[in-house]
């Protein structure tokens, strides 16, 4: 029992050790080269989790579907585009005096809460996830186009999968429901979620876009283009591309109006 107590510790710093690498590595190559060499971790990454976990099996596949883009096959989807009385956590703002640490800092919260349209009509700060599907032997990213029935963006070209996360919420599980709402992707392993490699949380201003002023926790989740079949929430979500990670950077710097903007802190990490 002893031997095997002391074996079970030893393999949970090594665990603890290997998570702290990955977070220095991500942080240091991210402020170095971009989202490129972060999208190219992540994918060895993945590869690691993946074989540790199921053995052979290199990649899962997306909900099934008869074809791509299907609108009628998501038990997920919501019967709306939003809920005007969904109650958000108000945040503090990012600091004046100092630039937001993306990659150990986390927001602090007010104590306070409020529904959906007050906070997006007062501009307060909330939190937000973003899942980005990413096919890295291709380069390729996955793009949703937004219903028109959407308050921020309506019909812009957007994020794989996003939502705000709720009072009380939890930021990975948030992610792994807004990936099924959305996109009918509904096979990752709660409660962790461990192929949802996070990579930052941004400050976005963008209430003076069009948009809202939010925390937004970022994630990669690998996935192949040409294996993965969406059920889309029509409610939320139009249409589903996939694109050149290069082309599709271009267009944001481009502040192309086809695609909802981000901010430079954003872009640059």
């Amino acid at each position: 029992l002893l031997q095997f107590v002391v074996t079970s510790l030893l393999d949970a710093w090594r665990m603890i050790r290997s998570l702290r690498y990955t977070g220095r590595t991500i942080h240091t190559i991210t402020r170095r080269k971009g989202i490129c060499s972060l999208l190219n971790l992540h994918n060895r990454i993945i590869m690691n989790t993946t074989d540790q976990k199921q053995g052979s099996t290199k990649q899962q596949q997306c909900s099934t579907s008869s074809s791509s883009n299907q609108e009628n096959n998501n038990p997920h989807a919501l019967k709306s585009a939003q809920d005007a009385n969904e109650i958000f956590e108000v945040m503090e703002p990012p600091p004046i005096n100092r630039i937001f640490d993306m990659y150990n800092e986390r927001p602090t919260s007010t104590g306070r809460t409020k529904i959906r349209s007050d906070v997006h009509r007062d501009k307060d700060w909330h939190r937000s996830v973003h899942v980005w599907l990413v096919d890295t032997s291709k380069e390729r990213i996955a793009l949703q186009k937004r219903s028109l029935a959407k308050d921020t963006f309506p019909g812009r070209w957007d994020i794989s999968a996003a939502g705000h996360i709720e009072a009380g919420g939890n930021s990975r599980e948030t992610a792994a429901r807004e990936l099924a709402e959305e996109l009918g992707i509904d096979d990752l392993q709660p409660p962790s979620y461990v192929e949802l490699v996070f990579a930052f949380t941004c400050p976005a201003e963008q209430a003076d876009w069009g948009g809202c002023n939010c925390y937004e926790d970022v994630y990669f989740l690998e996935r192949d283009s040409e294996e993965c079949d969406f059920a889309i929430g029509s409610e939320e979500v139009m249409d589903v591309k996939w694109m050149n990670i290069g082309d599709f950077e271009r267009a944001l710097r481009d502040r192309d109006e086809a695609y909802v903007p981000r901010v430079d802190m954003y872009m640059d990490a």
